[in-house]
């Protein structure tokens, strides 16, 4: 949380010199995106087919025009990640009252993995075609993926282990995505413009869980929608 606290002062000399400039503009967009992952983890059977599932993520952003057609964008995002996944969840490992270390089936095998992000989205853009209402543009953008929490959707309930899974806490950096995009933006008013992107993680990484059997990494790939509004800033 204090890398948060630093990115936001050491932007405020920038921010105030974009405003003076009429360069800097304030979004929010809604993120639905369609994930792709595989069946199981680790992939141990011949069954192993790909799935999709739908899910939605929400983002702040400032953008600065660096020019007429370059632009630099910062963000702060929040998405909840549900993957419908088989994965053994190793009940030796997991925290107090959740514990199992019995040498009878301490393996419970999950219906659903699901991860809470925070995101801290950096990038650059380019428009490619202009007219007066609308701007089509490409971005490229980095983005570091913050692991908050991860809640495993168990097969059965397992009583000796306590009952259901809470979300465990995690909190800690879990990878990071590069996603290129194109979009269109349209001008409302002076000061709003309408915005519409679509991306395709073309990275993401992912940390392996140290509560799950052979700990593998969960690794999957989106294409995100990105839909909403940006505000001029003077």
């Amino acid at each position: 949380m204090k890398l948060f606290i630093i990115i936001a002062l050491s932007l405020l000399p920038v921010l105030a010199n974009a405003q003076k400039k009429g360069k800097f503009y304030i979004g929010f967009q809604v993120q639905p995106e369609l994930t792709f992952y595989k069946s199981q983890y680790p992939f141990v059977s011949p069954t192993t087919y790909a799935k999709s599932s739908l899910n939605i993520g929400f983002n702040l952003n400032g953008q600065y025009q660096i020019t007429d057609r370059l632009f630099t964008t910062l963000g702060l995002g929040f998405i909840s990640r549900k993957l419908n996944t088989t994965v053994g969840v190793d009940q030796a490992r997991l925290p107090a009252p959740y514990t199992n270390d019995s040498a009878v089936g301490p393996y419970v095998a999950t219906k659903t993995v699901s991860s809470r992000l925070l995101q801290i989205p950096f990038g650059f853009g380019y428009v490619f075609f202009k007219t007066k209402k609308i701007d089509v543009f490409g971005t490229l953008v980095f983005i570091p993926n913050f692991l908050l929490n991860t809640k495993f959707g168990a097969n059965i309930s397992y009583p000796t282990a306590g009952g259901p899974y809470p979300a465990f806490k995690k909190n800690y950096w879990q990878g990071f995505s590069l996603n290129p995009s194109v979009g269109i933006d349209y001008t409302l008013s002076q000061k709003i413009k309408l915005t519409g992107a679509i991306a395709y993680s073309l990275v993401n990484t992912v940390r392996e869980d140290e509560y799950t059997d052979k700990q593998p990494e969960l690794k999957h790939t989106y294409l995100q929608l990105g839909l909403g509004a940006k505000l001029k800033l003077k």
